[in-house]
C-alpha cells in the first residue's frame, strides 16, 4: 500500500508493464471566470489569478471560497485561454459532447507597472497560483511545429505570469531525483532507489522482496487535447521484473517500504493538513477507488516537522507530500507541487484543505495590500465565515 502521488482517478489503470491509463480533462469552461465585489469598478486593482485546467476542479472550489471571503479573483482555464483564435478553422472534438469551445483568450501584460489586460479587463496580480502540468497539445494551428510553439507559449506565460506578482504559489517543482537527494541529505529517511533502463538487473541490487516501479517525470503526458495518457506506480516482484525486457527509457526502481500507515499530507505555508490512506495498490485511485479508503488525521508531530523542514528547503509555499511511518519513522516518498486534494476530502468528508488554502491565498493578498494584522489562517472569524460543515 505505498502512496506515488497519485491525484485525479478517473478510468482503467494502467502500469509500466501494462497497459497506459487514459484520463480525460477535457471541458465546456469559459476561458476565464471572475468573481469580483459587486461595487468592484477599478480599473487596475488588485486580484488573485488562478490557472489550471477547469477539468480538475480545485480552483473552483478555491474560487467560490475566496469569493466568500471576499477577495478578488480571476481564474483562467488553461486549456481554454490557448484556444485558436475565431480566425482559424475551429478544432475537430469528434464525439465529446461537449459544446464548442470559445477563441483564445485576449491577453496583454504591460512590465512597466505590472498591469495584465484580460478581454479587455485590467488588472493587477496580488497573488498568483499555477498548477501544472499545462496544455502541452493544442489544437488548431496548421502543421505540428505551430501547434507547439502555441503550446510552449502559453504554458511559458502562465508559468511566468507570477514574475509580476508580489506572491505566488506553489513555489519551487523538483524532480523526484532532486526532492529524494534532499530529503536524504536533510536525514529524512527515503526507499533504496535506482533509475535505470534495465530495471531487472536493478532488482538484483535492491534488497529482496517487493519492488516498487515508476516513471522517472510526470506519470502522464497529453497525447491529445485534453487526453492524458500515463503509467502508474506498481508492486513488483524479483521474478517479474528480471523477466521483463527493457522499457527503453529511464525508471525508477525502488525497495517496498513495510510500513504501518500511509499520509497524504498538505502542505499551505506553514499550516499542515493530514490524510491516512489505505489502498490495496498504488493504482487503485484509478482501478477500484471505492476500495480505497481516505480519513482526515492530525498528522504525527515527526511528520509535521519534516514537512515543514522540507518545504522550508525547498520553497514551497503549497506542496501534497506522500509519506510512509514504519516503526515510528517517517519515510519520504515524493512531494507534488501541484497536487489535487477535492478528491482525497471527498472521501474523508471534509473541505479542510479547501478551506486552508483559501484562507493562505488570503493572507497572502490582504499582505500585498498592506492590510494591519492580517488575521491567522485558523482565525476563529474565517471559520465563522466559511463554516465547518462537510462537503
Amino acid at each position: 500500500m505505498l502512496g506515488h502521488g497519485e491525484d485525479s482517478p478517473h478510468s482503467a489503470p494502467g502500469r509500466p508493464g501494462g497497459h497506459p491509463v487514459t484520463v480525460d480533462l477535457r471541458s465546456s469552461s469559459p476561458r476565464a471566470v471572475w468573481w469580483l465585489p459587486v461595487e468592484e469598478s477599478v480599473p487596475g486593482a488588485p486580484r488573485v489569478v488562478l490557472a489550471d485546467r477547469a477539468a480538475r476542479g480545485e480552483f473552483a472550489a478555491l474560487q467560490a471560497v475566496l469569493h466568500q471571503l471576499g477577495v478578488p479573483t480571476v481564474r483562467l482555464d488553461a486549456a481554454h485561454a490557448a484556444a485558436p483564435p475565431a480566425c482559424q478553422d475551429p478544432p475537430a472534438y469528434p464525439d465529446d459532447g461537449l459544446p464548442g469551445r470559445p477563441d483564445s483568450l485576449d491577453l496583454t501584460i504591460s512590465l512597466d507597472g505590472g498591469l495584465v489586460t484580460m478581454d479587455g479587463r485590467c488588472l493587477r496580480p496580488s497573488v498568483v497560483w499555477a498548477r501544472g502540468p499545462m496544455p502541452r497539445a493544442i489544437p488548431g494551428t496548421p502543421g505540428p511545429a505551430g501547434s507547439l510553439i502555441r503550446a510552449d507559449s502559453w504554458s511559458a506565460l502562465v508559468d511566468q505570469l507570477a514574475a509580476i506578482a508580489p506572491a505566488s504559489l506553489p513555489g519551487r517543482r523538483l524532480g523526484r531525483l532532486a526532492q529524494l537527494a534532499g530529503a536524504a541529505a536533510a536525514g529524512v529517511r527515503t526507499p533504496r532507489t535506482i533509475v535505470t533502463t534495465d530495471p531487472g538487473a536493478a532488482a538484483a541490487e535492491l534488497p529482496r522482496g517487493r519492488l516498487v516501479v515508476k516513471v522517472l517525470d510526470e506519470h502522464f503526458v497529453e497525447t491529445a487535447p485534453g487526453r492524458m495518457v500515463g503509467l502508474l506506480p506498481e508492486i513488483a516482484d524479483r521474478e517479474t521484473l528480471v523477466c521483463r525486457p527493457s522499457p527503453g527509457f529511464p525508471m525508477i526502481v525502488q525497495e517496498y517500504v513495510e510500513h504501518d500507515l500511509e499520509l497524504r499530507v498538505y502542505y499551505l505555508a506553514g499550516d499542515v493538513h493530514a490524510f491516512a490512506v489505505t489502498k490495496p495498490s498504488p493504482d487503485a485511485p484509478w482501478r477500484d477507488p471505492a476500495g480505497v479508503s481516505v480519513r482526515a488525521t492530525p498528522a504525527p508531530p515527526r511528520a509535521v516537522e519534516v514537512v515543514r523542514r522540507l518545504a522550508r528547503d525547498w520553497g514551497l509555499v503549497f506542496g501534497a507530500f506522500d509519506l510512509l511511518l514504519a516503526a515510528g519513522e517517517v519515510v519520504f516518498l515524493e512531494v507534488n507541487a501541484d497536487g489535487d486534494w477535492r478528491w482525497f476530502e471527498a472521501k474523508a468528508g471534509t473541505r479542510a484543505v479547501t478551506n486552508a488554502a483559501a484562507l493562505m491565498v488570503r493572507t497572502l493578498h490582504l499582505n500585498v495590500l498592506r492590510a494591519t494584522s492580517p488575521p491567522p489562517i485558523s482565525g476563529v472569524l474565517d471559520f465563522l465565515l466559511l463554516g465547518t460543515e462537510a462537503l
